[in-house]
């Protein structure tokens, strides 16, 4: 087993929780269905952290041909792991066995904390990026910053601003970004 197997297999439970944790949390609102009030902003979100882990564990094969991982680079890629499990966590409401579930009450009495944690994630992005792509030369990495900085600025403008204009326009700005990262920047795993 080389450094990059050993890595990834530490990760890989963090990143199974955090799935695991999201997908509880649908079934036990799909569970209370119709005691649920739906919010799309909310759902964008759950989305959002679905995402999020995705395209950190997927961006995580181009660091495969590091020669070695130093103790710093070991515990900035698992307290992006570490961010990327709080924001599932935290999106996901407590769902009561009686009594109504308002998503939108919980998206804005809970929004900063999981926006936090994608804030918290984007924030280690562009350190890992920095020093993934630019100082140890994986491939793709350096690159992403041009999606990671336009998420950063829409999280905080979604933590600052509660308008709901502002509610819906950055989904829709990092539904956008997400398309562009996707088809220019995370590249085919070879």
């Amino acid at each position: 087993m080389g450094a990059f197997e050993h890595v990834i297999a530490l990760l890989s439970f963090v990143y199974a929780l955090a799935l695991t944790h999201l997908l509880s949390g649908i079934v036990a609102l799909i569970r209370a269905d119709n005691r649920v009030r739906f919010s799309w902003i909310y759902a964008f979100w759950m989305l959002e952290a679905f995402v999020t882990i995705f395209a950190n564990w997927i961006s995580f094969w181009d660091l495969r041909t590091l020669p070695s991982w130093s103790v710093p680079a070991i515990v900035l890629t698992l307290l992006m792991a570490i961010t990327n499990y709080l924001q599932a966590a935290l999106v996901c409401p407590e769902v009561p066995a009686e009594g109504p579930v308002d998503l939108t009450v919980f998206h804005e009495e809970q929004s900063r904390r999981y926006i936090g944690a994608f804030l918290f994630s984007c924030i280690l992005a562009l350190i890992a990026n920095f020093v993934f792509g630019t100082l140890q030369g994986a491939s793709e990495w350096g690159a992403q910053n041009l999606a990671v900085l336009p998420m950063l600025v829409a999280a905080a403008l979604a933590m600052i601003f509660r308008a709901r204009w502002m509610q819906i326009a950055v989904p829709i700005g990092l539904t956008a970004t997400w398309i562009y990262y996707f088809s220019f920047l995370q590249g085919a795993l070879k």
